[in-house]
């Protein structure tokens, strides 16, 4: 399967799966962490997507899928264990030019969801075009241990950094080998030991006079929080 690899923009907008087990819960909760506005069609539920809908984070419609339940979707997910019922997900979307992924089913998709490791702001995502998910799943957890919990506070600190050098100087011809010199500091080492100081050392290093030591002090405050940080995996 040939395949054109992108990163959509879902945040707010409607998204559905069809089927509530463990598999629909798995998809519900990918596309809450991307932003959408979640509705589930399903008779039953597992009692972690049942929580979910207690809480008000997801729209369930308890029934069986109905062609009509795609109106104003921009993205379904079929997840049940019935081919009759996602050849029908799948048949609906298409007719409504909606994007459809139908789990184990690439062909009656029209996008796939790759393997992922994700760490705040960073996302790696792995496909074999469906030929070896087995593979796709074995390199994905290489990469989470490459990859570690500390690339979350990591790539904050990174981009709260850049923003208020935009803000301060942006269009500055130096910016670009600036920021090449920043993500090649070694921070993240710092960040792993939990060293503040020399998270504050290298940053002045790297960055001059460009943002004053109070700037620097209050950045690292906001993305790192007080020592030890919590490098915890998402």
């Amino acid at each position: 399967m040939k395949t054109y690899p992108i990163f959509a923009v879902i945040e707010d907008l409607p998204c559905m799966v069809v089927g509530g087990g463990p598999v629909g819960e798995r998809k519900v909760r990918d596309l809450l962490e991307a932003g959408a506005q979640v509705t589930i069609v399903s008779r039953e539920l597992t009692p972690g997507l049942a929580e979910l809908v207690h809480q008000g984070k997801i729209h369930y419609l308890k029934d069986a899928f109905r062609p009509e339940y795609l109106e104003g979707m921009v993205l379904v997910i079929g997840a049940t264990d019935d081919r009759e019922v996602n050849v029908k997900v799948s048949a609906a979307a298409r007719a409504r030019n909606i994007w459809v992924n139908i789990v184990d089913a690439p062909e009656l998709c029209t996008f796939i969801v790759p393997a992922q490791v994700r760490r705040g702001a960073l996302t790696i995502a792995i496909s074999t075009g469906g030929t070896s998910p087995a593979l796709a799943r074995r390199l994905r957890e290489d990469l989470e241990v490459q990859f570690g919990p500390e690339y979350g506070p990591y790539l904050d600190l990174l981009g709260a950094v850049r923003k208020k050098i935009l803000e301060t100087r942006r269009g500055h011809p130096d910016n670009a080998a600036l920021f090449h010199r920043l993500a090649t500091a070694p921070l993240r080492s710092a960040i792993v030991q939990g060293d503040r100081v020399e998270v504050l050392r290298l940053l002045t290093e790297v960055l001059g006079t460009s943002l004053s030591p109070e700037t620097l002090q209050e950045l690292v405050d906001e993305t790192l929080g007080e020592p030890p940080w919590p490098l915890v995996a998402d």
